[in-house]
């Protein structure tokens, strides 16, 4: 049934004329006429008596214009709502992250959402950004963090924060390797070292590949692995350095159990939010997008050791 069709019946009915209800609601009264008579004719009853004076409502008219008035009302009170922000947030939410990003804002995220909004369900999938972005335009996704995505006819990305990239190294190795308590290790040394890296279906990979090409090295890993706690196995097993941000190893530099070193010329990996162009966010994913930024915030500022992470 056409609303806008109900809404014209309802000014007839309440004016009491086609003529004054058409100059109210500012459309000419043969159009106004042809609307209503489609109305009966959906009906299959007469809706108003024409008489000499305007035309009334009919029996069934009357009953009909009882029906469907509080049935409109809602309607205008529920867009209304919508639009001054006052109907309660409700709904599901899916964030897809790197395992890295996961471990920093997953929980604060699902905490402040649950506080702010308990009526919205978050739901998370983890993995290495390649297949968080095939998630995000297969439809399984509301938003994502991706590790230097751009924009596509797909997706829609906003700059987050920028990340540094560290050689991560059991202490053994490092020695071993010759750049224990060095301030910093060259691109280029990353050649000539065991490593451990993610495929390349990895924007971080990507980042270290460019790099590596920019001091004219090839980067050939030892092992590619994409899962982070394998990869952070491997290393902690002496087996092989890999290159990760701070927070994916912040638990195990505090222990001692790995060292950081920071990559010169310096690295970075840029985090960026991305919503899919195929499907509009919901107000409860807008809420859950809103968040993100002050959550990481205060997961870097409440940190024991510096995560070395840069918010836009």
């Amino acid at each position: 049934m056409d609303l806008k069709r109900l809404e014209y019946f309802l000014s007839v009915a309440e004016h009491g004329s086609f003529s004054r209800a058409a100059s109210v609601i500012g459309v000419a009264q043969p159009a106004l006429g042809r609307q209503v008579q489609r109305l009966e004719e959906a009906c299959g009853t007469r809706l108003f008596y024409r008489h000499g004076r305007g035309v009334s409502l009919t029996r069934e008219g009357e009953v009909y214009a009882q029906r469907i008035r509080p049935l409109l009302q809602q309607l205008s009170a529920a867009a209304a709502d919508l639009a001054a922000g006052t109907t309660p947030l409700a709904g599901v939410v899916t964030v897809g992250l790197t395992p890295t990003v996961m471990s920093l804002i997953g929980l604060p995220l699902l905490q402040r959402m649950r506080a702010i909004a308990p009526g919205v369900k978050v739901n998370f999938l983890t993995g290495y950004s390649g297949y968080v972005h095939e998630w995000l335009v297969d439809g399984r996704l509301d938003v994502a963090i991706l590790h230097d995505a751009r924009r596509s006819r797909h997706i829609a990305v906003d700059y987050l924060a920028s990340a540094r990239l560290f050689l991560v190294s059991h202490p053994l190795r490092a020695r071993e390797a010759g750049i224990l308590g060095r301030a910093s290790v060259p691109v280029a040394r990353l050649a000539g070292l065991p490593l451990a890296l993610p495929s390349r279906t990895h924007g971080l990979r990507r980042t270290l590949e460019a790099a590596a090409t920019h001091a004219r090295r090839v980067l050939e890993p030892d092992y590619e692995l994409d899962t982070l706690a394998l990869m952070k196995d491997v290393v902690l097993a002496g087996v092989a350095h890999t290159v990760l941000a701070m927070p994916a190893v912040a638990a195990e530099a505090r222990a001692g159990s790995v060292v950081t070193t920071p990559l010169s010329p310096r690295l970075e990996t840029r985090l960026m939010v991305a919503t899919s162009l195929n499907q509009p966010l919901t107000q409860a994913g807008r809420a859950v997008l809103g968040e993100i930024r002050p959550v990481l915030v205060d997961a870097i500022r409440c940190s024991e050791l510096p995560l070395h992470i840069q918010v836009g």
